[in-house]
């Protein structure tokens, strides 16, 4: 059942907090007219936007950071109305793809989640944001966003909610055993490469008889891999496949025939009990995972967890990208709302410390370093480790972008579907799984042209 709510005000909440979250949205063709205080169109120049008088709505299945962060932006826009409407994320693109085509209820702000961003994107109803009246200037971004948040033709058309640098969660209590160190910055060292990962996980291996291994299963190795590939393989209707999976599979199959890696699935029962009993060293994990993941499936796990940037070099797990409906009527004052709620220094610092999304605005993190020093909510639980601040200077500065494709979802789809029989038959190679990979990417994209 669709449930809408608006808000007009509330209380500033004021807990530190770091690393929540839950990530992804949409845009509106019937919305009032935005006007100011004499009365003109929202595509008149406003000398004062906080007088902006206009009703904005919104798709979010993310209720609560709604609830908040409308209530902080009417206290500087008391005039500007955010409609807010859940929508779940598995109903989202369908929803708003049978809303343009009806000519019905279509959002101004719109949300698109990692899963299916580039096929939002290749829909062709985000605004430009570097074009008025938005002015959005790419250089004021964090640097590796900017392919995420631009279209096939290299227009920024959204923001990002929260950046999504990942790294690896680890067991201190395991490493502190087997190898003799706890500590992140000798384990960046002992951990460099993906050679010096496969090698040291042999040895982890053969000091616990077995008993612990480097990653639980095929599909978590293999989230580094592909993320840290970020070359573009797709060039109008040609998916070069081999060029994005051939070396990150000849890696992944080395892992899985050193046997390093466990026999569990992604998201499964088994793979998030897992992570309470001390089987398994690392799990990837982006800001978020800490309260979602670790401490959510390891409830008495406090002070036993780290976190340390992967072999080689970080690589983004999740995100939503935030864009505004080409058709608004309202453009103006939902960007003041996305500028507000997703750039602003006030607006992102209430963000970080609410719900510990952490803005891609670099003036942020310049205005507000002491909000990044402060110790976060989940910093205890992994063992003192200022997570937030780990993020930014040891994970993030050697990150790059990868520009967004409908195709992804595709090539997600097909690895979800062959990745576990990976795991059951240790006959198919990485050449083989490669062929099979491309034959059923053909099937799920007829229009592909693969290589």
């Amino acid at each position: 059942m669709k449930k809408t709510f608006a808000f007009k005000s509330g209380a500033m909440l004021l807990s530190l907090s770091m690393l929540s979250m839950a990530l992804v949205g949409c845009g509106s063709n019937n919305n009032e007219k935005a006007t100011n205080p004499q009365g003109s169109t929202n595509n008149a120049v406003i000398d004062d936007p906080t007088q902006l008088n206009a009703t904005v709505k919104i798709w979010d299945w993310d209720e609560a950071f709604q609830q908040g962060m409308i209530a902080e932006f009417n206290k500087v826009y008391p005039n500007i109305k955010i409609e807010a409407t859940v929508v779940n994320t598995t109903d989202y693109l369908q929803k708003l793809q049978s809303g343009i085509a009806s000519g019905s209820d279509v959002p101004d702000i719109i949300l698109g989640e990692s899963a299916y961003r580039g096929r939002l994107f290749d829909l062709n109803i985000l605004d430009n944001l570097g074009n008025a009246p938005y002015n959005l200037d790419a250089s004021t971004i964090v640097e590796y966003v900017v392919p995420f948040v631009s279209d096939n033709n290299g227009n920024i058309v959204a923001v990002d909610q929260t950046l999504t640098p990942a790294g690896f969660a680890y067991r201190r209590d395991l490493a502190k055993q087997y190898w003799g160190t706890d500590d992140p910055a000798e384990l960046e060292q002992m951990l460099a490469t993906w050679d010096q990962f496969i090698e040291k996980g042999i040895e982890l291996k053969e000091k616990s008889n077995d008993s612990v291994l480097m990653l639980p299963g095929v599909g978590d190795a293999f989230i580094a891999l592909r993320g840290q590939n970020t070359d573009s393989y797709v060039n109008g209707s040609e998916v070069d496949l081999t060029s994005k999976l051939q070396q990150p599979l000849e890696r992944l199959f080395e892992m899985r025939d050193a046997g390093i890696l466990g026999k569990l699935e992604l998201w499964s029962p088994a793979w998030s009990s897992s992570m309470s009993k001390g089987e398994y060293m690392f799990y990837p994990m982006a800001p978020w995972g800490a309260k979602w993941h670790i401490s959510a499936n390891d409830p008495d796990g406090s002070g036993r967890w780290g976190l340390v940037k992967a072999p080689e070099r970080g690589f983004v797990r999740g995100g939503t990208a935030i864009g505004i409906y080409k058709d608004s009527k309202v453009k103006e004052a939902a960007w003041e709302f996305v500028k507000f709620a997703y750039l602003s220094d006030e607006g992102s610092l209430y963000n970080f410390q609410t719900f510990g999304n952490m803005t891609s605005s670099k003036a942020f993190y310049e205005n507000h370093a002491d909000a990044i020093e402060a110790p976060g909510p989940f910093d205890e639980f992994f063992g003192g480790q200022n997570l937030a601040k780990y993020f930014m200077d040891n994970i993030v500065p050697d990150m790059t972008g990868e520009p967004q494709s409908k195709y992804d979802s595709v090539l997600d789809a097909v690895f979800n579907t062959l990745y576990p029989l990976w795991t059951k038959d240790s006959s198919i190679t990485a050449d083989a799984a490669l062929e099979k990979f491309k034959e059923e990417f053909k099937n799920k994209a007829s229009d592909a042209t693969v290589k």
